[in-house]
């Protein structure tokens, strides 16, 4: 990496101690010589006087960069009365690139114009030998081209600063989205775990629950009956196991989002497992009629999981409410996307209408749960109690493939 400049690796105490030094530099260096004084008529004292106030300008330029041009001008024009003009000039264009480094641009401009016109009126106060004419011009074009080239210096290191400064603030700005947007991605990954959790466990539970119900009453005069029950708890209980320890895995990392490909992998059915699912139902009681029209493809992994979650949760909220012993899932395949609907024969359970254009309202968590998968892949849901009984769940995926 290339080093910074000097000025970048100093301290600001370490800079005003170095104008300090250049003042200090400037009084031992600008004595001038008896013949000098004498014909200006101007005492040693007061010479030392006026090149202390210029050295204090030079030193203090850093510290008080307007009060600093200042003094150093009125200097300049006491001395520029009594024939010395090119000395004092140095500190002035040293005054005025601090003054163009530190202050507006309209400000700075306003300096430079008025630092030309004390060192034009001083010029003319050097001595009756100065004519407003093209020596007094070439003269006055010598004096002020240092000035100016100070004062362009300090515009364009104070550009560069301000240039500088802008990338920095958008580095952090940056740096900060990355940080916003890695948080996002964990929370929306932690709310997609929840779902997770939440439809595994709604379903696993639900039918849990049933089996455990059927085997506690055929246990003493259907010991077979009660085994299947059995057998079909330990079936499901297992199978939400190993998916809970799945996505709990996902959980314990640190930085879920750093790898969001892994974590995606896990604990991901899809609408080719419904057969299994459908086996699983099957155990409860609640008989499923499963349908599949037209060609099976592959789909996204993201519309494939909601696809499969929406026909479990729906089945569950079937096994829980509805009081039924029939139920049908039917897949449809479509060019530009597929539609899933589940219905039953049941009661359901009395509530609302849920749409994609509906609000939350008190509904139950599992419905919320299937529109929020249906909005997240851009397509339409429904659900609601059919005219001549039963309840109804249906969404709609574009895939975008006739495109």
């Amino acid at each position: 990496m290339l080093r910074p400049p000097l000025t970048k690796r100093l301290t600001r105490v370490q800079l005003v101690g170095l104008d300090v030094a250049v003042g200090m530099a400037l009084l031992l260096w600008g004595r001038p010589t008896d013949a000098q004084l004498a014909t200006a008529g101007l005492p040693l004292p007061g010479w030392y006087a006026l090149l202390t106030l210029l050295a204090c300008a030079v030193a203090a330029r850093r510290l008080w960069p307007r009060p600093a041009l200042g003094v150093s001008l009125a200097t300049y024009a006491t001395m520029a009365a009594y024939g010395f003009v090119k000395f004092p000039s140095l500190a002035v264009a040293l005054c005025l690139y601090q003054f163009a480094l530190s202050q507006p641009r309209s400000r700075a401009v306003a300096g430079l114009v008025l630092t030309e016109a004390v060192v034009g009126v001083g010029m003319a106060m050097g001595g009756s030998s100065v004519t407003f004419d093209n020596a007094w011009a070439a003269m006055w074009l010598g004096q002020s081209a240092p000035i100016v080239a100070f004062w362009a210096a300090g515009m364009m290191i104070r550009s560069q600063r301000a240039y500088d400064a802008g990338l920095r603030s958008q580095a952090e700005r940056q740096a900060q989205a990355r940080i916003e947007e890695a948080q996002r991605t964990v929370i929306e990954e932690r709310l997609r775990i929840a779902r997770e959790l939440h439809d595994v466990m709604a379903h696993s539970m639900g039918v849990i629950a049933v089996q455990a119900g059927v085997g506690r009453h055929v246990i003493t005069g259907h010991p077979d009956e009660a085994a299947k029950a059995l057998t079909a708890i330990e079936t499901v209980s297992r199978t939400a196991l190993r998916e809970m320890r799945a996505l709990l895995d996902v959980l314990r990392e640190e930085s879920p989002a750093d790898d969001p490909a892994a974590a995606s992998d896990l604990a991901k059915p899809g609408l080719s497992d419904l057969p299994f699912l459908i086996e699983q139902t099957g155990r409860t009681g609640l008989q499923v009629e499963l349908r599949i029209r037209g060609a099976a493809r592959q789909l996204p992994p993201s519309i494939d999981l909601a696809g499969y979650r929406i026909v479990q949760e729906a089945l569950t909220n079937s096994v829980k409410h509805a009081a039924t012993a029939r139920a049908r899932a039917q897949v449809s395949y479509h060019p530009d996307g597929i539609e899933i609907e589940v219905t039953d024969e049941g009661r359901g359970r009395p509530g609302p209408a849920v749409t994609s254009e509906s609000p939350g309202g008190r509904v139950g968590h599992g419905l919320i749960g299937m529109r929020e998968r249906v909005a997240l892949s851009g397509g339409d849901f429904a659900a609601g109690h059919l005219p001549l009984g039963g309840f109804r769940v249906w969404a709609r995926f574009p895939t975008g493939e006739s495109a």
